[in-house]
């Protein structure tokens, strides 16, 4: 072997502390950013993989025309992929005993051949019996539904029985864990017997060789065209988000969260083994000297230190890529447990090896090149007049003996806290970049508690700004003598408030104006609802039409301007209405209108298809208990009931959307705080490193291993209070635009969240990143004073 090569071996095993620091440096940071590199690439391809395989629909259409064309003939049209009859209605189904759910029932023409829209068998029969149905795997996870059960279907009043006879996998469809929905699938002579409703009446489609929701739109309309020419006018039509699953916006955050906070802490990681090959060079910098003061040249002595890193690089690299793919695929399977998809890649791409091979190899010699040739370049009279203390602030041999005497224990303390100071001011570099690297740490940590308390505040305040305790929506409007009758004489009940709706349409230059959007019909003084008021104002109980959006349908309609009047379309009845608001909701796109003008231009007879109850006791288990009474009377009564609902439960969905963003938003912050106490503690051990000979030095006049060893303890307290009061500073503006780009992120441009610290997030900060502190200066100090004096004035 090349004597280069043996001593760069002989080096590394003659410190195997210091080269398992730089390996296990290495390891974390490898470990941590190839863990997302892996998550990263399996989650960006196999979520849209799973929707895409599905072969979604691109266009939704619904009329009672239909029969009057040739489906066959229509689908010849060269701009049309594929197009089939899939029957929808919504249902409500018992998902534990007087717990009952909305059941997304759908009439499904053949089982045996899908062109679109697909769905994938899991246990069971592939195809339905009549009088049974699939069930779609998730919603296993919110009921006691499963393989061989009975369940109970309430349609129109009436409830009936039908057998499960398989578990199916939907990857088009929301998780039912989050949406508390459960998706069924009958054939359609089973869907015509248990709803009663017509065939025919809703019209899949996917066309050919679109790129874009705007050229499906323009396809769209071109095909309702030629529909209408043949007589058939659409009830309705939907053009989902193009190639894009209902929660990609929750990946998409997960990702963005990855790549930003992932980086920072590479980063982190490389200048951390980048302080500690410089410290390897500055206790070798006599050895530079004697190999030149010999004959070697420069490049001879850089590549020593060269291999070094090299060979200390390719150990890590060998243990963080296999913990990576295997952290990676867990965390990857992880995510897609929660969003209800399948992990379909089984082997990573080649380039992501070869990217990890760079990540391991080329960038811990890239950052570790400064001090490399900051250590070849100093002369060789330096050198060999090097003795690793440096050459500022040094204290002289008297003051030593003097803090060793017979001074008291407290003087003692007092003065070893000025020599610590004196000591941290010796390397002005390295101290900052410690620093700086803590406060990091601790900036991104305490922003991650601060960014989940914003949108628990939101969570709170979407709870908050509805009143009423238990929410009842009719699937077909009826009377209000109709609707409040089952509920009379109920306990608990403060109030009870009415409210209509149904589809609008507001004309715009973005979507058809066949797309339609909910339309929320109360009163506008309603004591039931508080709504956080983004722009504008809230309805004020004009004469003249008005209406107010949420940030959703704000951004669905690209924008519109407060006080601008605007074409809304109420059952088929056009009329003129001012924009007077936009409010903040976590839900889908709605228009907000009073009552008493809904009822003037659609709803002459005042038809109601929601009932509101506010309780006089809003304990948890009193709101429960009137629910499950309401859902009682509810079955009972005949009534066609979409669902019962509890503000509490409501409260729930919002959260379970939002909680794998939390938790992934503190795990991945963690991580940072980790790496920048690794930072510490190497910075600390390096401190002690090059100090050996001091070390032996101060045990020879006379100090105690103790008052060495609370010297050093003394240095890492005031870097790690140091770090800790800078970070939490950091995090309050960072913390600030942090919740503007998740709340544009999360909830769309209109929204931004509200800047809140997190008390409870300070507290856990402050000791989690005390307590690594303390454990980043006591092991390394430990570990120093344990050193014989003859050992440490020996060292070189």
């Amino acid at each position: 072997m090349n004597a280069k090569y043996k001593k760069a071996f002989a080096d590394l095993l003659t410190n195997p502390g210091r080269s398992a620091l730089v390996i296990f440096s290495l390891v974390i940071g490898l470990w941590g950013v190839g863990t997302i590199l892996v998550s990263y690439t399996i989650l960006k391809n196999d979520l849209s993989e799973n929707f895409i395989r599905s072969r979604p629909a691109h266009a939704i259409l619904t009329s009672d025309d239909f029969y009057k064309i040739d489906l066959e003939n229509f689908k010849q049209d060269e701009r049309i992929e594929s197009a089939e009859f899939r029957e929808f209605l919504l249902q409500r189904i018992e998902v534990y005993p007087d717990q009952w759910l909305p059941l997304w029932l759908y009439g499904v023409e053949d089982f045996n051949s899908f062109h679109l829209a697909e769905i994938f068998q899991q246990e069971g029969d592939t195809v339905p019996e009549n009088g049974t149905m699939l069930i779609e795997r998730n919603g296993q996870l919110v009921s006691n539904l499963k393989l061989g059960s009975k369940a109970r279907v309430r349609v129109d009043g009436k409830t009936i029985q039908l057998s499960i006879s398989g578990i199916t996998f939907d990857p088009a469809q929301a998780p039912a864990t989050q949406d508390a929905f459960i998706y069924a699938y009958v054939n359609r002579e089973t869907f015509t017997q248990i709803t009663g409703e017509k065939l025919n009446t809703r019209l899949i489609l996917r066309l050919r060789d679109v790129s874009s929701r705007e050229e499906v739109i323009s396809l769209v309309e071109r095909l309702v065209n030629k529909l209408e020419t043949n007589g058939v006018h659409l009830k309705s039509l939907e053009i989902p988000n193009f190639q894009e699953h209902p929660h990609q916006w929750q990946l998409n955050t997960i990702l963005s969260l990855e790549g930003i906070i992932g980086f920072l802490a590479f980063v982190m990681g490389m200048v951390l083994v980048s302080q500690l090959m410089g410290s390897i060079l500055a206790q070798q910098i006599r050895q530079v000297g004697i190999m030149k003061a010999i004959g070697a040249a420069p490049l001879s002595v850089f590549k020593i230190y060269l291999s070094m890193i090299l060979i200390l690089a390719m150990i890590a690299g060998i243990i963080a890529i296999p913990l990576a793919v295997a952290s990676g695929y867990g965390f990857a399977n992880f995510v897609a447990d929660i969003l209800n998809f399948d992990v379909l890649t089984t082997s990573l791409p080649m380039d992501l090896y070869i990217n990890f091979v760079v990540l391991a190899l080329f960038l811990p010699v890239l950052f570790s090149l400064p001090a490399l040739l900051k250590g070849i370049k100093v002369t060789t009279l330096v050198a060999l007049s090097d003795y690793g203390t440096g050459s500022e602030n040094k204290v002289s041999k008297s003051e030593y003996r003097s803090s060793a005497g017979d001074q008291s224990r407290e003087k003692f303390f007092s003065y070893s806290t000025q020599l610590a100071f004196r000591n941290l001011l010796r390397r002005k570099k390295r101290l900052l970049v410690t620093v700086a690297m803590m406060s990091l740490g601790v900036a991104i940590f305490s922003t991650g508690f601060n960014v989940r308390a914003s949108l628990a505040n939101f969570l709170f305040d979407s709870k908050d700004s509805m009143k009423y305790d238990v929410k009842v929506v009719f699937k077909k409007q009826v009377s209000y003598a109709d609707a409040i009758l089952p509920f009379e004489n109920l306990d608990n009940i403060k109030s009870v408030e009415s409210w209509n709706g149904g589809t609008g349409r507001l004309q715009s230059k973005v979507l058809s104006a066949k797309s339609g959007i909910g339309i929320v019909a109360l009163p506008h003084n309603t004591q039931l609802v508080k709504f956080d008021v983004i722009r504008g104002r809230w309805l004020g109980g004009s004469d003249s039409p008005e209406f107010v959006l949420n940030q959703k349908a704000a951004g669905v309609f690209g924008q519109p301007v407060i006080g601008n009047t605007y074409d809304i379309e109420l059952k088929e009845k056009p009329i003129r209405a001012k924009l007077v608001g936009v409010i903040k909701e976590f839900d889908a796109p709605k228009i907000y209108m009073d009552k008493k003008i809904y009822d003037r231009f659609a709803n002459p007879d005042h038809l109601v298809n929601s009932l509101l109850f506010s309780a006089e006791n809003r304990d948890y288990e009193k709101v429960i208990l009137l629910k499950r009474e309401i859902e009682k009377r509810a079955g009972a009564s005949g009534l066609s009931v979409l669902y019962v609902m509890s503000q509490a439960e409501r409260g729930l969905i919002i959260f379970n959307h939002l909680n794998i963003i939390l938790s992934v938003l503190i795990f991945l912050s963690l991580l940072v705080l980790i790496v920048s106490a690794l930072g510490m503690a190497s910075a600390t051990g390096i401190n002690i490193m090059e100090r050996t000979r001091e070390i032996g030095v101060l045990r020879a006049i006379g100090a105690t291993p103790q008052k060495i060893y609370n010297l050093f303890v003394t240095e890492g307290l005031v870097i790690s209070l140091t770090g800790i009061s800078l970070g939490l500073l950091f995090s309050l503006p960072l913390s600030y635009f942090a919740s503007i780009f998740f709340g544009e992120l999360i909830l769309g441009d209109e929204t931004r969240l509200d800047f809140t610290f997190s008390f409870m997030g300070f507290v856990i900060t402050f000791f989690v990143t005390f307590i690594f502190g303390w454990l980043a200066s006591r092991i390394p100090a430990r570990k120093a004073i344990k050193v014989s004096t003859r050992e440490a004035l020996a060292y070189e």
